[in-house]
């Protein structure tokens, strides 16, 4: 009761603060449940005209709203369900799996749609990524979709532990628009990905300022610059830029805002070398085969998302390290600076595809999408 309770509160604030629609959603043999999350799928899919659903409180539907209130114990199943009934899609598509309410919509025994969800963020910890699918689903039975498209094999397997699902290895939907690049293609020589949130500073979290500060007395030394791989969008960035200023006062460097949707792989791509902590574009650009350093520096994160977790690849390894202290940096700085194509390859390609594969064009979610729509493959 304490729970639904909550819950009617929430939906009442969401209600009151959003655009209430009086036309019922069309028909439409693709459905994308997340206007937050949509892109790519919206564009690699643009030519079935698929129907976007806003989740997040840009509007709601009053024709799904009264459909839904009988069942309003449901929660925000009822209202997704009932919004389903009036689209009456095939397929049911989402980049928002760690909505365990997604995770339910095959509940009902005389559904026709498929669902597939998609890996959008570094999840292998479900304990800290998703904890409610850990517990039994509300219906009694094991959280079921048809299908699930993840960074790699790894978190296949943690899903398994607690769902009913076939899952694919695909990679980064949006990594996969880029080819796997050569060392030598490189412009700019080292990169961070940004570990700046600005809900860290509300929590009172550390950044990991350890990092910067060896970063900014080790190329200090070097005299080589740094680009600061940002996480603020261009209207935003003052916080960000102020706070890496107070760290990084001794070298040349730049912040490389998120100025688009890919301007950070763009970034990316014309650096040599990538430091990251807690960050799926560190496992991205792995997978590209760029050399990456993987430094735990945030302490409060170092065992929830410690590198390759829930693999085990040892405290230390040739460029990764659960000690943020400057030797260990120094060790894996050069080591990236200096290592040959050929060891970089032996050292890391026997883990990589086990984190993050890497498919060009992404033709297996293609693959799929189009043959739900199709009707041409037998996917049940």
């Amino acid at each position: 009761m304490k729970n639904f309770l909550q819950f009617l509160r929430r939906g009442w604030r969401l209600f009151l603060g959003s655009k209430l629609v009086w036309r019922r959603p069309p028909k439409s043999d693709l459905l994308i449940i997340d206007r937050g999350t949509a892109s790519p799928l919206d564009k690699m899919f643009a030519h079935h005209y698929p129907h976007i659903m806003d989740i997040r409180g840009e509007s709601i539907n009053m024709p799904v709203l009264l459909r839904a209130l009988p069942k309003v114990r449901l929660g925000a199943g009822a209202y997704l369900e009932a919004y389903i009934d009036f689209v009456k899609p095939k397929l049911v598509l989402s980049r928002t799996d760690n909505n365990h309410t997604l995770w339910q919509l095959k509940r009902r025994p005389d559904v026709t749609y498929q669902v597939a969800l998609v890996q959008n963020g570094w999840r292998l910890d479900l304990e800290s990524e998703i904890p409610t699918l850990l517990r039994p689903a509300p219906t009694g039975k094991r959280w079921h979709v048809d299908r699930v498209f993840s960074f790699g094999p790894t978190w296949l397997s943690q899903i398994a532990r607690t769902t009913e699902v076939q899952g694919i290895a695909v990679g980064s939907l949006l990594l996969n628009n880029y080819e796997v690049s050569k060392t030598g293609e490189s412009k700019n020589r080292i990169g961070i990905v940004s570990n700046y949130r600005s809900e860290f500073v509300k929590r009172g979290l550390d950044f990991g300022e350890i990092l910067y500060r060896s970063l900014n007395q080790l190329l200090k030394k070097s005299g080589l610059p740094l680009t600061v791989v940002g996480y603020s969008g261009i209207d935003n960035r003052q916080d960000e830029y102020d706070f890496l200023a107070s760290l990084l006062t001794e070298i040349d460097w730049k912040l490389a805002s998120r100025e688009f949707l890919m301007s950070s792989y763009e970034t990316l791509r014309n650096l040599e070398i990538v430091i990251a902590d807690v960050s799926s574009l560190g496992y991205e650009m792995l997978a590209l085969g760029k050399r990456v350093g993987f430094i735990a520096a945030m302490q409060w994160s170092r065992q929830t998302h410690r590198f390759g977790k829930p693999l085990e690849f040892g405290e230390k390894g040739p460029f990764w390290t659960n000690d943020p202290s400057e030797a260990e940096i120094d060790r894996i700085l050069n080591y990236l600076i200096s290592v040959s194509d050929e060891q970089w390859e032996r050292d890391s390609g026997w883990l990589r595809d086990q984190l993050m594969v890497h498919d060009y064009g992404n033709s297996k979610i293609r693959a799929y999408v189009e043959g739900v729509l199709a009707d041409g493959l037998n996917l049940r």
